[in-house]
């Protein structure tokens, strides 16, 4: 096993990230809103507009952290390529473990999708997510009835997945997400699903959430005849899956994934 291939060594990169993301960040030209959609400090949602940016073509990006930490402020140099495309992006907080499980972040989720339903209509609609973020953006483009009971005409038509935790039964500790079956990407997917694109990125070398979860997650979809690409980081950590959001690793992959019809 690759010495970078464990949990201190992909952690011991998240200040030098952090920094990347707070500078890239201040470079941005753009309006940020906070939309709150329940009573606490963390049910808010933080929409990000830039110059060019169209109500009526959205992408929802859901932060990682481990469910635990992160918050979406962080996370805002992800909206970039949607930015460049016309796109308002939207950043979804939740609730936290230990104080909620699950169930309530996932309750949270729906209930900020159901907040920022634009007033005059949507003609494109994409969701994407790192990480614990990932797993929730996995969520939401399979929950086709979160969408359509808040109003919106339609689910995402594309889901870009990084690093996700998307084979709960893969977790650990299996006592804690056994219990959650039902908020499992994996076991979501079906044959009636309607047909999506997909993007999946995800290192070789990944040592908080291990490169299976995304190669079962992308065999998964391929045998169900969806559009699905898997894009393998050779010997890449954990925060290798979102350095697109710089430029660097996989920013042209996400960037013609999302321009591409």
């Amino acid at each position: 096993m690759s010495y970078r291939n464990n949990l201190v060594f992909n952690a011991l990169g998240l200040p030098a990230y952090w920094a990347e993301c707070r500078r890239a960040r201040g470079k941005m030209d753009v309006t940020e809103e906070i939309v709150r959609y329940g009573p606490h400090r963390r049910q808010y949602a933080v929409v990000v507009c830039g110059p060019g940016s169209r109500p009526d073509k959205v992408a929802f990006y859901f932060h990682g952290g481990g469910w635990t930490f992160g918050r979406p402020e962080s996370f805002v140099p992800a909206a970039i390529p949607w930015l460049e495309l016309g796109f308002t992006v939207v950043l979804p907080s939740y609730r936290r473990p230990p104080e909620v499980g699950l169930n309530r972040i996932a309750e949270d989720c729906r209930a900020a999708i159901a907040a920022v339903l634009p007033k005059g209509g949507v003609t494109e609609l994409h969701v994407g997510g790192i990480s614990a973020g990932a797993h929730l953006a996995a969520l939401a483009t399979l929950k086709t009835e979160w969408w359509l009971a808040a109003g919106w005409p339609a689910p995402p038509s594309k889901a870009l997945l990084c690093a996700g935790p998307l084979d709960l039964g893969a977790q650990f500790p299996g006592f804690v997400f056994g219990r959650y079956a039902h908020l499992d990407p994996v076991t979501l997917l079906n044959d009636a699903m309607p047909q999506k694109q997909w993007l999946l990125l995800h290192g070789t070398a990944d040592g908080l959430v291990g490169y299976p979860h995304s190669r079962k997650f992308h065999e998964k979809l391929v045998a169900l005849g969806q559009e699905a690409e898997l894009l393998t980081l050779p010997d890449g950590t954990h925060l290798d899956a979102g350095r697109w959001m710089f430029g660097g690793t996989g920013s042209d992959a996400v960037s013609t994934f999302l321009r591409t019809a």
